[in-house]
């Protein structure tokens, strides 16, 4: 080992007022059954600014997994639900993933300061990795998930052995490591699970143990031929480009470069020059990129993918970039420290997130298994921790310093619309301020290549909102249960057998194929579309451009409104839906029922424009048709635009609301979505269909929404785009 024989920069900063914390959450009483308001209102009362805030919070979140320990120790059973692995994993998992939290803990501050309680971990590795004891995590076999959670095993024992491997006892040592060694002798799934075998034999190699360079570099080739450019990978050959990239490739790759530049690695042919300046320059080119996934005021981020009950984990990559000392060109320490902040504060002051006893509970901005992977067993949230990454930096590092204070993201980082070839993506900020501005993606060309839940609702709907969030469906029959905001969604048999129960399903677009990224040619022109085509039936093809409104039209913001084009060769008789943004759907006031008719004292409630009603002065639109909903989060809305590039006649258009099924929504209980739907016989000649899709986030008295939704009318589909779209 004796062959394995490092640095920061600050910057000049002019501080910006914090954001006040949330309105208070009352302070708990004493008893077990206000655990979860105890752990919300600590988080709510900490500002997550400085180191001693980030560790406080950390201590936070890990504290209630302490009651949900086994007798030895070995596993965190934190709830009675299952992944698809077998328990002993699942408790495997809740005991390791806290390790993503408290190794950084433990790199940044000597035993005592962390806080860490070392031993309690040594007690259940000492029980886990022993064949004879009851709580023996078991032999890893192929594509275990036993695989996964070795992870963070061997990060801890390649950055703080001598917390976690020296009070080790020789026998128990040796368990570990040949536990460990499986990683070398089982096969992976061919995506992100190679870096699982990088940091185990990081950690053996770095305690000594039997380790495999040959299977470390294998892995790390891998992912060079996933590579795409700009600083994307794909997670294996796929078509997915989703936060994987982000907090797994990425962040693996950046604490990686931490690792292997440490003194015991330093000039080693694990420390080779060549791959650290390529890691650090790909994420370094990916932030630029990735930074308009984030609503640059509130810190959300654009709900997408995959994994998203792991919530901050997508923080985790502005951790890494500060940890492996990352130089992104127009975003200082400061900008990259503000991103990561705001993100953490936009979770962990949402005390839906929690379960009763305070820990982590499966779902996105509030607990909800109906959205979770088959892979999520109890403890899965808890990959979250990973945001923590931060705090392996010592307390004086430039990144806690008050001389860095974390900034705003400048303007000049996020034009818009901002299109990302690699992530098939038109990436929008609208050009309203807070708290009306609104980060959104039109989205087309992703999707998953496996069998997964709701693969068709997180990778390949039509837009993707960091207010509004996304749908998935709570049952097979019917538009209330189906769910489709964001999305066309079409049904053969709408309107047939509905007394016996039969009829009334809906088919959403899941595999977008051809997809491509068209834009405005000519000097200062912005304007840009994505298309992309969808093989609904054998006799139905559709082909959709989504096209951000670019400019203010009439009272409107840019970013207020895209349209969508749909052309559709019918073969049979077919219904449609083209959905809005969902959106919370509860009265703001009383008992805060449902929302229904329009609340003019209080601004909210829901409209509805049937056809033939005069919608606008100008009579070529009267036979629009118009749906709204306004509520405290938002306002969303679509309205149908009568248009089409050949004489072909365009079907009436109806409007509607669809209160859509509890739970439906990843980010609301309650939630509703606004409709534009068509009713189209079979003939050759395509049909086209084209809607106007309206979002303003929040809801000022000052926003101007009712202005800016009454330009709706005067939407049309711009000309650039006109000559290249078929007959």
């Amino acid at each position: 080992m004796s062959e394995y024989t490092s640095s920061t920069s600050s910057v000049d900063a002019v501080p910006v007022p914090m954001r006040p914390l949330q309105p208070p959450i009352p302070a708990p009483t004493e008893s077990a059954a206000d655990a979860a308001a105890k752990t919300a209102w600590k988080l709510s009362m900490n500002p997550l600014s400085s180191h001693s805030d980030i560790l406080s919070a950390l201590h936070t979140l890990l504290a209630p997994l302490d009651s949900h320990l086994s007798a030895g120790a070995a596993r965190v059973n934190v709830g009675h639900t299952s992944g698809h692995f077998d328990d002993t994993a699942a408790g495997l998992e809740g005991f390791a993933r806290r390790l993503w939290g408290a190794v950084p803990a433990g790199i940044g501050l000597p035993v005592g300061d962390d806080g860490i309680d070392w031993d309690t971990y040594m007690d259940g590795i000492e029980h886990g990795v022993d064949p004879n004891d009851p709580e023996y995590w078991g032999a890893a076999v192929d594509k275990d998930q036993r695989l996964v959670e070795m992870a963070p095993i061997g990060f801890a024992l390649a950055t703080i052995p001598d917390k976690i491997w020296k009070p080790l006892i020789p026998e128990t040592k040796m368990q570990l490591a040949t536990w460990l060694m499986a990683m070398n002798q089982r096969t992976t799934p061919n995506n992100n699970w190679h870096f699982f075998r990088v940091f185990v034999n990081l950690g053996l190699c770095r305690v000594g143990a039997q380790h495999s360079l040959t299977g470390l570099h294998a892995a790390l080739d891998k992912f060079e031929e996933w590579y795409l450019g700009d600083g994307w990978y794909s997670d294996g050959p796929t078509q997915q480009r989703d936060y994987y990239i982000t907090f797994a490739i990425h962040f693996y790759s950046l604490v990686y470069v931490y690792i292997v530049t440490q003194p015991f690695f330093a000039g080693s042919r694990l420390s080779n020059p060549e791959r650290i300046g390529r890691y650090k320059s790909r994420a370094a080119l990916l932030a630029k990129d990735f930074v308009h996934w984030f609503d640059p005021d509130t810190g959300a981020a654009l709900p997408f993918g995959r994994s998203l009950t792991y919530r901050f984990a997508v923080a985790s990559f502005w951790g890494a970039l500060a940890l492996a000392g990352v130089e992104v060109e127009g975003m200082s320490l400061g900008v990259i420290k503000g991103i990561w902040l705001r993100n953490l504060r936009w979770w962990l002051w949402k005390k839906e997130i929690f379960n009763g006893d305070g820990t982590l509970g499966i779902g996105y901005a509030y607990n909800n298994l109906n959205m979770a992977e088959a892979y999520n067993s109890p403890g899965s949230p808890y990959w979250a921790m990973k945001a923590f990454i931060p705090l392996a930096l010592q307390p004086d590092h430039p990144f806690w310093s008050p001389n860095t204070p974390e900034l705003p993201l400048p303007s000049s980082l996020l034009p818009s619309p901002h299109p990302s070839s690699n992530a098939h993506m038109i990436l929008i900020h609208s050009s309203r301020p807070s708290p009306s501005a609104h980060t959104y993606a039109l989205a087309s060309g992703q999707y998953a290549n496996f069998d997964m839940r709701h693969a068709a609702e997180k990778y390949s709907k039509l837009a993707y909102s960091a207010t509004f969030g996304f749908c998935v469906p709570t049952g097979a029959y019917g538009l209330v249960q189906a769910a489709p905001d964001s999305t066309l969604a079409l049904s053969d048999d709408a309107q047939s057998g509905n007394e016996n129960g039969n009829g009334n399903h809906w088919r959403v677009r899941r595999v977008p194929l051809d997809a491509k990224i068209l834009r405005e040619e000519g000097e200062g022109a912005k304007g840009a579309a994505i298309y992309a085509k969808w093989d609904a039936w054998k006799d139905v093809d559709v082909q959709t451009w989504l096209v951000p409104v670019t400019g203010e039209v009439a009272s409107s913001k840019e970013g207020d409104w895209h349209i969508r084009i749909h052309r559709i060769t019918a073969g049979r008789e077919l219904w449609t839906s083209d959905g809005g943004f969902s959106v919370h759907a509860q009265s703001s006031v009383g008992s805060h029922r449902r929302l229904n008719g329009w609340d003019e004292d209080h601004d909210e409630g829901i409209e509805v424009q049937t056809p033939g009603e005069t919608v606008a002065d100008d009579a070529a639109n009267a036979s629009a048709a118009s749906a709204l909903i306004r509520s405290t989060v938002g306002t969303t809305g679509v309205i149908s635009i009568p248009w089409s590039p050949s004489e072909a006649t365009t079907p009436p258009s109806s409007a509607q609301v669809i209160h859509t099924a509890p739970n439906s929504s990843i980010m609301f209980s309650h939630s509703a979505l606004p409709t534009i739907a068509h009713h189209l016989a079979p003939r050759e000649e395509p049909y086209w269909l084209v809607s106007g899709v309206f979002g303003v986030s929040g809801k000022s008295k000052e926003d101007g929404w009712r202005e800016a939704w009454q330009t709706g009318p005067k939407l049309t589909v711009p000309q650039w785009l006109v000559s290249a779209l078929p007959k």
